[in-house]
């Protein structure tokens, strides 16, 4: 409470606005919705060690990103995506993913990557270790939510490069 009320007065005294301070303050993710998402997604990684030091990027408008890590395999990784707002309110993302025939709600991504300049994640699943089939995907932020912008689908593992070529574009429809 006293370092709560040393901060609110060092920003009263330099003229840090509210919003500003709101934002620094609340600025973590809370650790009730890290426990609340990793029972909803089968999360199989310690929650001590997803709750260590999960990314976070600025999605502006008081909003925060967070990536926290689910689950691990022998050639990749799977993460959970968090958004918070001003008020510290975690929510946790869903995100279409492919089926095999149609698309489905998903909470955790492969191989997540977020592009803070673009404000786009994408994900790359690997059907095996090499890479040769699988699903990619790029998502970009409207400001409240994440819209898929294209997905690719390689079935066969067939030991021929799957890097997103146009052939295995599913969405949006060629």
């Amino acid at each position: 409470m006293r370092t709560g009320m040393r901060l609110l007065a060092a920003a009263i005294v330099l003229g840090f606005p509210a919003a500003a301070m709101a934002q620094a303050k609340d600025s973590g993710l809370p650790r009730a919705a890290i426990e609340d998402a990793f029972k909803k997604a089968e999360c199989t990684v310690a929650l001590e060690d997803a709750t260590a030091k999960p990314d976070s990027y600025d999605l502006g408008d008081g909003q925060r990103l967070f990536i926290v890590s689910c689950w691990q395999a022998a050639y990749q990784a799977g993460s959970l995506v968090f958004v918070t707002d001003r008020a510290g309110q975690a929510r946790l993302m869903t995100f279409k993913d492919w089926d095999g025939k149609k698309f489905a709600p998903v909470q955790s991504l492969s191989e997540t990557d977020f592009d803070p300049d673009k404000k786009t994640i994408s994900m790359f699943y690997k059907g095996r270790g090499i890479g040769d089939c699988g699903s990619m995907a790029t998502w970009s932020w409207s400001g409240t939510d994440f819209k898929l912008q294209s997905y690719f689908f390689k079935k066969k593992c067939d030991g021929h490069s799957f890097a997103g070529q146009r052939r295995w574009q599913i969405f949006p429809r060629r």
